[in-house]
């Protein structure tokens, strides 16, 4: 059951993230995927963060605040590319 969850998890994760880049994809697509890239990301980290402060666990908190920094800094670099 895990294995699948996970297959089933990295399709739609990555399904998004090449739809949500897609140039030759049609723009409502690309905003629906983003939606659901965003989701599943915000989901992540206010779990991590929901976690962390109810056991009062640094490591989640920081787990959470990296995972953080690191898709912004995934979303501001495919901004960056896709504006030039």
């Amino acid at each position: 059951m895990e294995l699948i969850f996970e297959i089933l998890f990295e399709l739609i994760i990555e399904g998004s993230l090449n739809a949500a880049t897609g140039k030759k994809i049609p723009v409502i697509l690309r905003i629906i995927a983003a939606i659901i890239l965003i989701v599943v990301y915000g989901g992540l980290i206010g779990l991590c963060f929901f976690w962390g402060i109810h056991d009062k666990s640094i490591a989640l908190l920081l787990t959470g605040i990296l995972i953080l920094v690191i898709t912004a800094f995934g979303i501001w670099k495919t901004y960056q590319k896709n504006r030039q």
